[in-house]
């Protein structure tokens, strides 16, 4: 199972994620958190020693991340070897992982459950990190923010990335931006401007349908958004026959 740092993006181990989810309330590496650490005021009651859990992580000398990835641990020097090797990921037993993490109390039983908010936001950023072979995207409007940028690097290890999405206007500058980096990374870009789905599918085995659009105004928190998340096999392939229909045009 692969973790990144919500700061810095690099890879980190569980023992890391964990740590940092429930004690900083964001999974961020250990570098990261020193830095915010060092930025907390301190008090003559404050002595700021690193709690055992943080130290032990600190300790490890070689976590093993995935198979065909590890990850060597030595004070702060950090070193990723990744293998040209591709894996299955069990999106069932990952969204357990993370619901614990989380601290969420939904039942994925019934293969649905319901998110809102900062929780549906970090839920989607990870699923886009998580994604191996592709990811088919519905979404009316695309700008520059923390998932356009995980898009793209997602991209960049050679995920299939396919978007429906609307056409910008030449004043809406930071959106040709956006599409413009995301056609030079490789996303197929298709656009029809009657779109206002906001459908997502990883590796056609785990489909989000939510309010949520790709601009930060949106997955940043100003607005209030929710949605569904299912691993039901049939669901999530209507929602991706959905998705081929909209970039084949039908």
């Amino acid at each position: 199972m692969r973790y990144y740092c919500n700061v810095c993006r690099k890879t980190i181990s569980q023992a890391e994620f964990e740590y940092s989810t429930k004690h900083f309330d964001k999974p961020i590496c250990m570098n990261c958190q020193r830095i915010k650490r060092s930025s907390l005021p301190r008090s003559s009651s404050e002595t700021h020693t690193i709690p055992s859990e943080s130290r032990r992580v600190e300790e490890e000398q070689e976590i093993d991340v995935i198979g065909g990835v590890q990850k060597i641990v030595r004070g702060v020097t950090h070193v990723i070897k990744e293998a040209s090797v591709q894996r299955k990921t069990d999106f069932n037993k990952w969204t357990v992982d993370w619901r614990r993490v989380r601290k969420l109390d939904f039942s994925i039983e019934s293969k649905h459950f319901f998110l809102a908010g900062t929780d549906l936001d970090d839920f989607t950023k990870q699923l886009i990190r998580m994604a191996t072979n592709t990811i088919l995207l519905a979404n009316p409007y695309l700008e520059s923010c923390y998932l356009t940028d995980e898009l793209i690097d997602s991209a960049k290890k050679q995920t299939e990335i396919r978007i429906v999405t609307r056409s910008p206007e030449a004043r809406e500058t930071k959106k040709v931006e956006c599409h413009s980096k995301l056609g030079k990374t490789g996303v197929f870009l298709r656009y029809d401007n009657q779109v206002h789905s906001k459908i997502m599918v990883v590796d056609n085995k785990i489909a989000v349908v939510s309010s949520m659009n790709f601009y930060s105004g949106s997955s940043g928190g100003a607005s209030k958004e929710a949605g569904i998340v299912s691993i039901d096999e049939k669901v999530v392939e209507s929602a991706t026959d959905y998705i081929k229909r909209l970039l084949d045009g039908l």
